[in-house]
């Protein structure tokens, strides 16, 4: 029987993936997001926690669950999903949650979408409307409590939905987690850019880098770094 189990190295550190899917090339790419794996890396030292929003099929929940204490990946899109529980299988390991759940300001359900391509093959959004599937949603404070989520590191590709997620300037402020965040300026209007900015604004005494002006669109990675 052929062995679809491929190892694949990051940072220097190994996991194993499923190597069948419709997604199986993509661990092909070995330079991909390679500074953000550094940063993970760094940080496995501060951090006990590592939360995952936007987990996919798991380049960094994977990852991270070599370093980290306990990681938490939430994927809301029902395929990713699957593949991603499979992969977390695949390793054995004890120490890692996944949800098929999305973070928002509030909770409920939202819809989410992929206009370019079929869900689970990355990018599905709340900006976008073809292949749409209807998924839960739990605020990040909710969240955090339910799980008891210890000392963290907080890894954000929401895909847009990071727009609302800086609102609650209290959870940040009480919880000081290290955050990365890929922002997706392009799918905010003028009014969700604006309530961004504004957001990350009311963090700036809480946080000492990665607050600086917006750019005006396009993707941009932020590291914040809480005050000690």
């Amino acid at each position: 029987m052929f062995n679809h189990v491929r190892i694949v190295k990051r940072q220097d550190v190994a996991f194993k993936v499923h190597g069948d899917t419709s997604n199986a090339d993509f661990w092909k790419l070995e330079d991909w997001e390679a500074a953000n794996y550094a940063i993970v890396k760094r940080y496995a030292g501060e951090c006990r926690g590592f939360v995952n929003a936007g987990g996919w099929i798991g380049p960094f929940t994977l990852f991270a669950a070599n370093l980290y204490e306990h990681v938490f990946s939430l994927e809301p899109d029902p395929v990713a999903f699957a593949e991603l529980s499979r992969n977390v299988a695949l390793n054995g390991f004890t120490n890692t949650t996944v949800e098929n759940i999305a973070f928002f300001h509030e909770a409920g359900a939202i819809q989410i979408g992929s206009d370019h391509s079929p869900i689970g093959r990355s990018g599905t959004s709340i900006f976008q409307r073809q292949n749409a599937v209807t998924v839960p949603c739990e605020t990040l404070r909710s969240f955090f409590e339910r799980h008891a989520v210890p000392r963290a590191f907080l890894m954000l590709d929401v895909e847009g939905a990071e727009w609302v997620l800086f609102d609650d300037t209290s959870f940040f402020q009480e919880r000081r987690p290290v955050v990365l965040v890929e922002m997706h300026l392009d799918f905010l209007d003028e009014q969700k850019r604006s309530h961004l900015a504004g957001a990350l604004q009311r963090l700036k005494p809480f946080y000492q880098a990665g607050l600086e002006d917006l750019p005006p669109s396009g993707i941009c990675h932020r590291l914040m770094i809480p005050v000690p």
